[in-house]
């Protein structure tokens, strides 16, 4: 089964413009975990590193509802169904968006702030309903025990500090030198201070290149909509280029 990572709104696509944009991991856990949620409702605050530097955050909002249980929050290919329009705080969604059927973007990248009022038009699939969600997004502002540079034949350990409001981490690095490589995903859970990653799966972008780190911290805020679980979630994004794999 090919999974839609909604870990970035790309999926393919690389930071482009002031955009920050990520390519989609693969996760360790092999085909992951079934969340009970049949829909994702997901705004994000990313920002980009420039050094120990946070830029100004960016919006990266999407939307999908499936006939199926989420893996991991994702979805499966050709599960979604449509729910006719898609709002949030008065910017309507673009439908289909990536070239997938009812999957629902922002493509004007907009930056919200809580209360996030999602309206959803309702289809023969989906009912119509609205939601606000007043969970504020995480916040994050230990970046700066980051290093600008790791030796990954002796693995590595991240320090995670600074943070809150903050469900579940998400983290990995990856490469575009050549083809886009990344490494495996790492899921946290229980407020964790660092993460590790083993010489093993550094390997997969290799020594001598130049990585990009991204670190998502998620809020989830499930609903009982129509009946299923839905995630309302909120997020922070931190993105850390020019990280040399020595």
């Amino acid at each position: 089964m090919k999974k839609i990572s909604i870990l970035c709104i790309g999926l393919l696509s690389l930071i482009a413009c002031k955009k920050t944009e990520t390519p989609a991991p693969t996760n360790t856990g092999g085909v992951g975990t079934t969340t009970g949620n049949y829909a994702l409702f997901s705004s994000d605050q990313r920002v980009m590193l420039t050094g120990t530097v946070a830029g100004s955050p960016s919006g990266a909002n999407r939307a999908y509802v499936s006939n199926t249980t989420l893996i991991d929050d994702n979805a499966i290919t050709g599960s979604l169904i449509d729910m006719g329009t898609v709002s949030l705080n008065g910017t309507t969604f673009q439908k289909n968006a990536l070239s997938t059927s009812n999957f629902y973007s922002d493509s004007t990248y907009s930056s919200f702030s809580a209360p996030l009022n999602w309206v959803i038009g309702g289809s023969s699939a989906v009912s119509s309903f609205s939601f606000a969600n007043t969970s504020p997004y995480p916040t994050y502002t230990g970046y700066a025990a980051i290093a600008d540079s790791f030796v990954i034949a002796n693995s590595i350990t991240i320090p995670l500090t600074n943070y809150s409001g903050v469900d579940e981490i998400e983290i990995y690095f990856y490469t575009t030198v050549g083809t886009t490589v990344t490494t495996g995903i790492q899921k946290l859970y229980n407020q964790p201070t660092s993460v590790y990653f083993s010489s093993s799966d550094l390997s997969t972008i290799g020594s001598g290149k130049m990585a990009t780190l991204v670190i998502n911290f998620y809020k989830k805020n499930v609903q009982v909509t129509n009946g299923k679980n839905y995630n309302f979630r909120t997020s922070y994004v931190v993105i850390k280029p020019n990280i040399k794999f020595k």
